[in-house]
Order: C-alpha cells, then structure tokens, then sequence
C-alpha cells in the first residue's frame, strides 16, 4: 500500500506541490486532480520514490525507502521525462523499454513476439506521433507493467491528448482488476465525467486512515473470564444451578411468611393435652409364640403444659354457667355457717346474764 502523509515541493520561484496526503492498496485505482502540469509531474516523481519530497513522506507497506519504492513503481508517459520522442517508431519504443526490464537477457521477451502477444503488430512501424494516444498509453502502461516487481503504476496526465477520457479509464482499470492486483494512480488536470470513483485534489489532507491500519492494533479490553477447563466447567454447572435453586427459594419466602403472619394475628388457642399412647414390651425371644403378652398398664394423664404468658385464656359459656352453680352452694353454706355462729353467742350472752 502507497500512503503519502503531507508531502510538498517547492519550485524555483514557488510551491509546485502544497501539502497533499493520500493512500492507494493495491487493486485500486485513484485520480489525482491539480494544475499546473508541471505540479502535476512533480507529485509523479514523488509517488515514485524518484524526487524526494521537501516535506512529509512516502511510503510503501510501510517502508520509506526510497530506493525500495522505486523498485516497485514506474512512471507512466510522464511530459519531459519519459514521454516518447517523436522521430520513435514504435519497435524502436518497444525495443528499448524491454531491455530496461531488470532479467537476464535470455530472460527478456523478444519485442517482435511481445507486440503480436499483445496486439500491436499493426503499428509497429509507425511513428509516435502516427498512434492514437489513447493506444500509445494502453502500450506503454502495458509495457511497464512487464516488470514482474512493478507494483504500483502512476500515469502521468493521460487526458492532456484531449481525447475521450473512456479510452484510457477504461485501460487503467484494467490493471487495477489485473491478478496481479497494480495500485494505478493516475494524475490530470480534470475531473473525468465518467469517472465514480476515488478523487484527490493536490493540497487536499486526506484522512490517513491506511497509517491507522498499518500500526499495530491494540487488542480491546474484555471483562470476560478466560475459558475454563471442561472438568471446571462440569464442577461449576453444579454450584451454579445450586446458587439458582437458593435464589428460587428465597424469591418464594416471603409468599409462605404471609400464612404465618395470619396464624400470629389469630387468637390463641389452648393447647390440647394428649395422652402418650401405651407402649406394650417387646416379647422376649424365648417365649413361645402361644403365650399371651401381658396387659399393658394403664394411661395416665400426663401433665398439662402451661399456658404461655401472654396467651389469653378463653372460657365457653357452659363452663362459665357450671362455675356459677358451683359458686351457689359455696355462699349458701356461708351463709348458714355465719347465722349458727350468731344463734350461738346469742344464747351464751343470755345464760351469763343474772336472773332477777
């Protein structure tokens, strides 16, 4: 990936090229738009790795060598630099961008092959001048491209021939489409209509975020447990559920406290007695089956629990009638008591008086 982060030039007399940032991956293809041309040449040559720019920098998969750069670009029909002569025909053009290709010579394709594989036989004598610009740019484009470590292609103003910008679009695309996957960049004085694609405009800061992805990323922070063990996990699917089941039952507590609650509101009533059930001994294991097992004694009453403190004591209205007829006789018999009492000291007054 080529990023380019605030590079300029500076010219003789002025900025050539303000402060410009840009990104490309390979498969793209991106547009570059500024004027003058010369601007425009110079943003080439930076791209390239073949100028250094006054400020900023240039990089390629994050390495800001220029040699290295160099090695994996090339500048493509770029005014006053690499732009064919016109007294050029066109094997002549072919011949000498083959042999530039860095291979052995047994290595290198032969140039009368190269243009029947590729379909220029037919203007192979032809002068540059002769050619359709849009083909002359298909060729040269294709010629670079015959580098096998060219990995970036910068075009340098193909739209200044005033042809129909679909020509050479077109072509351009098609390398970025290529299996090999070219990052194309191509620098004009205009917006092409029929272009929908990327557009950077010389001195424009674009948002570096192919810089972000080139630094490590952070890994987020997670509050999750790391993954246990499956014998941790069996042993904690137990106590988990258990935790639950506690949670069931104290959710449920309050529902049975409200029963309990009723019970303390009622009135009290008073225990009743039961008499412990008789128990008979156990027969011994060397009485015979026939002999009868004794009488088993008697219940007796055992003793009545004591009310508690602040238990009220209810009383039937029977009982309270019963204790009233007994209450009768009992005055009665006081009664009658108090008057022999009175009969008795009466006539022992009247015996201790003299007798006239």
């Amino acid at each position: 990936m080529l990023v380019a982060d605030s590079i300029s030039f500076q010219g003789r007399h002025s900025e050539l090229v303000p402060p410009t940032s840009l990104s490309v991956a390979p498969g793209e293809m991106l547009l570059i738009v500024g004027e003058p041309q010369i601007g425009r040449t110079a943003m080439a040559l930076m791209l390239s790795g073949r100028m250094k720019p006054k400020s900023g920098t240039v990089t390629w998969n994050g390495h800001s060598s220029m040699g290295r750069l160099r090695k994996v670009s090339a500048v493509v029909d770029s005014p006053n630099i690499n732009e064919p002569e016109a007294h050029l025909k066109i094997r002549d053009i072919v011949s000498e961008d083959l042999s530039l290709i860095p291979s052995p010579p047994w290595r290198k394709p032969n140039p009368k092959k190269w243009m029947q594989d590729h379909g220029f036989s037919d203007i192979a004598h032809e002068w540059t001048d002769a050619v359709e610009p849009v083909r002359m740019t298909e060729m040269l484009t294709q010629l670079a491209a015959e580098n096998r470590q060219t990995k970036l292609l910068v075009v340098d103003s193909p739209d200044r021939h005033q042809e129909d910008d679909e020509g050479w679009l077109r072509n351009l695309e098609r390398f970025a489409l290529d299996e090999r996957q070219f990052a194309v960049i191509a620098l004009v004085g205009r917006p092409p209509a029929e272009w929908e694609g990327p557009i950077m405009y010389l001195g424009e800061q674009a948002q570096a975020t192919e810089l972000d992805e080139q630094q490590p990323e952070e890994e987020p922070q997670t509050t999750s447990q790391p993954a246990l063990p499956l014998a941790e996990e069996t042993a904690q699917a137990p106590a988990q559920e258990s935790a639950a089941d506690i949670g069931n039952q104290d959710a449920e507590q309050p529902a049975a406290a409200e029963p309990l609650e009723e019970q303390l509101d009622a009135d009290p009533q008073e225990p009743a007695v039961q008499a412990p059930a008789a128990q008979a001994p156990a027969a011994s294991a060397d009485e015979a089956p026939e002999s009868e097992a004794p009488a088993a004694p008697e219940a007796k009453p055992g003793p009545v629990p004591a009310a508690s403190p602040g238990a009220e004591t209810q009383t039937s209205p029977e009982a309270q009638a019963d204790a009233g007829l007994q209450a009768e006789p009992a005055a009665d018999e006081t009664a009658g008591k108090d008057a022999g009492t009175q009969a008795a000291s009466t006539e022992t007054a009247d015996r201790s008086e003299p007798k006239d």
